[in-house]
C-alpha cells in the first residue's frame, strides 16, 4: 500500500537542492507526483507531492530530518486525493489581477472569494518593476472553482467594484479545466 505525503521544504537558495531532495526520495522507493517549486527572497521553496510505501514512510522521514544539517528544512503530512464529486457543478475561472502594489490585495481578494464559498486552486502572486516609472506593480493570477449557486454576473460585478476599490485592475476568464497558474 502507498501513502500520499506533502512534502515541503526550504533552504538558501543554490544548485543542487531538487537533486538532493529527489535523491532522497528515490532511495526510500518514493515517486514524485506534483510540485511547485521557486525561490522567493534568496530562499528555495517546494512543495512536492510524493507517494511512498506505507513500509518506507518512518524512514523517509528520517532521512528529511536530517537534511536539516544541509540548509534544507523540511516537513511534511499525509494526504489522500480529493473525493472526485467534491466540486461536482463548479465551473473553473481564472483571475488577473494587476495594479500599484500596496498592502492587503490579496487579503481583500481571498476573503471575497472565501465568503462567497469559492475555491483557490493555486495563486502565483509578484511585485515587479512598471516599465516606464519602474514603481512597483502587483501581478495576481489565480485559479478558481466557482459554485454552481455563485451568479458569474454579480462575481463579475464585485470584483470590478473591488478592483475600484483598491486601484487595481481584475480580469475573470472563464477555462476549460483547472491548469497551472
Amino acid at each position: 500500500m502507498r501513502t500520499q505525503l506533502l512534502v515541503t521544504s526550504v533552504g538558501e537558495d543554490r544548485p543542487g537542492i531538487v537533486a538532493r531532495l529527489t535523491e532522497v526520495f528515490v532511495a526510500h522507493g518514493a515517486n514524485l507526483e506534483e510540485s511547485r517549486m521557486a525561490i522567493l527572497g534568496g530562499e528555495f521553496a517546494a512543495i512536492m507531492l510524493i507517494s511512498v510505501a506505507a513500509d518506507n514512510e518512518q524512514t523517509l522521514s528520517d532521512a528529511l530530518a536530517k537534511l536539516h544539517s544541509e540548509g534544507i528544512t523540511c516537513s511534511h503530512k499525509r494526504t489522500a486525493q480529493l473525493k472526485a464529486d467534491r466540486f461536482e457543478g463548479y465551473t473553473n475561472h481564472r483571475i488577473v489581477l494587476k495594479g500599484a502594489d500596496h498592502e492587503g490585495i490579496v487579503f481583500r481578494v481571498s476573503t471575497y472569494l472565501k465568503d462567497n464559498s469559492i475555491n483557490i486552486q493555486a495563486v502565483d502572486t509578484q511585485v515587479v518593476a512598471a516599465p516606464e516609472t519602474g514603481s512597483p506593480l502587483f501581478q495576481m493570477t489565480a485559479i478558481l472553482l466557482v459554485p454552481p449557486s455563485c451568479r458569474l454576473s454579480a462575481l463579475k460585478k464585485d470584483l470590478d467594484r473591488i478592483a475600484d476599490e483598491e486601484s487595481v485592475d481584475i480580469e475573470l476568464h472563464e477555462t476549460a479545466a483547472p491548469a497551472a497558474v
